[in-house]
């Protein structure tokens, strides 16, 4: 995957064949952070009831909302154009922020999945399917993260090949 453009509001990405294959997958795990890691207090009090209800309708919108964009995402024809043999992104700043965010949830509810691990895991921990697809949702979602937030600070675009 290579930056080949950057301006104020406009980026655009050129994804190998399997680069897109990579990122489409991880997408669709979106979202991966439970709703319920996201509460207003620890120890709730008589109103925060109410107010944790307001705060989970609020995130179930936003997480449908969210849901439909990446769903758009990767279904409309124009989002990734075949290019040589491979695909070109052009995306604004907004998008590349919504997709960090997006992709972010899913890193972070890998992690949470796994029972929030120090690095690096123990030597003696066992590996399940199930925690080696977090294990490579989360590397993934992260190795994405950081081409897109290095475009963001003005990380110049790669010399064409």
């Amino acid at each position: 995957m290579r930056l080949f453009q950057a301006n104020h509001d406009s980026y655009g990405f050129e994804f190998s064949r399997r680069e897109k294959e990579l990122l489409f997958e991880v997408l669709l795990l979106y979202p991966l952070i439970p709703a319920a890691h996201h509460r207003l207090s620890r120890n709730p009090g008589p109103r925060d009831e109410e107010n944790q209800n307001l705060l989970d309708e609020s995130l179930a919108a936003h997480r449908e909302e969210t849901r439909e964009r990446v769903r758009t995402l990767l279904n409309h024809p124009r989002c990734f154009q075949p290019q040589g043999e491979g695909y070109a992104w052009l995306a604004s700043r907004g998008e590349m922020e919504w997709l960090l965010q997006v992709l972010n949830d899913i890193r972070v509810g890998s992690w949470l999945a796994l029972g929030s691990p120090r690095l690096p895991p123990p030597a003696n921990q066992p590996f399940t399917p199930e925690s080696l697809a977090h294990r490579r949702a989360m590397d993934i979602a992260g190795g994405f993260e950081m081409i897109f937030i290095a475009a963001l600070d003005g990380e110049p675009p790669a010399p064409a090949a």
